[in-house]
């Protein structure tokens, strides 16, 4: 089904991880794409895959944080392919550290390229898509938006201000049919989370780490990049056409449910209690023919 037929797409972080699988998606369902990467190497790699595919991909190279860049970008995008309809932010990077234990400059390298990187891609691609009628914007967040985990500070502060902008600019741009929503994808088995989990437990052989990170999941496995390529494409194309400044979080359950001791989610355990919990409250029965 080609529902992104005669659009033009531009995607931050699109040659590599889940921004390719999001590129590779839009292109498949007949999207022109643009894939902006990082290095000559992501974006080479990107032009070939797409040309063995067929796909109508085309890969450049440009840095999110330069506004000079990443706005010429964008408007060559738009120039090459005669107008722009959709922009996908996927561009951005994992930082660790808690207050206490990332510098000043981290903080700063983490706002940039997770805030400050899809805010300038968006500034840029604004009135391109204004001047459509019905453009769309696709932010990719994180679950560290809507919650918080130990020792990822800027993280969470960068990914929680990036489900805000989209807020913020659906609000703002909604009067020119502009939407704008964001993912907030969960594990994903990519690279980059491979190598995050190999960093936090050295030693570790990570095809373990990925088995116990998945049965944390009430789905029993982690996501893929296509997962999250397939909530973008719905987001992007005219199926959410009334859906604008929402957080779609897409992370097998994880987030749904609160880790427990283990005792209450127990079913035969708390089975076996109930009767015994009964017994001390209840009064004894009386049987017939004994006086009491």
């Amino acid at each position: 089904m080609l529902e992104l037929q005669e659009k033009s797409a531009f995607v931050t972080g699109g040659t590599r991880g889940i921004g390719l699988a999001v590129s590779n998606l839009l292109a498949e369902r007949g999207a022109r794409v643009v894939a902006c990467g990082s290095t000559d190497m992501s974006v080479e790699v990107c032009r070939k895959l797409a040309d063995a595919a067929g796909l109508t991909i085309r890969a450049v190279k440009a840095d999110v944080n330069r506004e000079d860049e990443i706005s010429a970008a964008i408007q060559s995008a738009a120039e090459w392919n005669g107008g722009l309809d959709i922009l996908v932010c996927c561009a951005g990077r994992a930082f660790r550290g808690s207050a206490l234990g990332i510098t000043a400059s981290d903080w700063d390298e983490c706002m940039s390229l997770n805030l400050r990187g899809p805010f300038l891609a968006a500034q840029a691609a604004l009135p391109f898509l204004a001047a459509r009628g019905d453009g769309a914007i696709v932010l990719i967040s994180s679950i560290w938006a809507v919650t918080a985990t130990p020792g990822r500070t800027a993280y969470i502060v960068a990914k929680s201000g990036l489900t805000a902008l989209a807020r913020s600019l659906a609000v703002d741009h909604a009067p020119a049919g502009v939407r704008v929503n964001a993912v907030a994808p969960g594990y994903i088995d990519t690279e980059l989370l491979r190598r995050s989990l190999s960093e936090a437990n050295p030693g570790r052989e990570v095809t373990e780490l990925l088995e116990e990170a998945a049965a944390q999941h009430p789905l029993r496995r982690l996501g893929v990049p296509k997962d999250v390529a397939e909530a973008v494409l719905f987001l992007a194309s005219p199926r959410s056409r009334f859906m604008t400044g929402q957080t779609l979080i897409l992370d097998g359950g994880l987030t749904t449910q609160v880790r427990t001791s283990g005792l209450a989610d127990q079913a035969e355990l708390a089975n076996a209690v109930l009767p015994v919990a009964r017994a001390a409250v209840e009064p004894p029965t009386k049987r017939p023919g004994i006086v009491r």
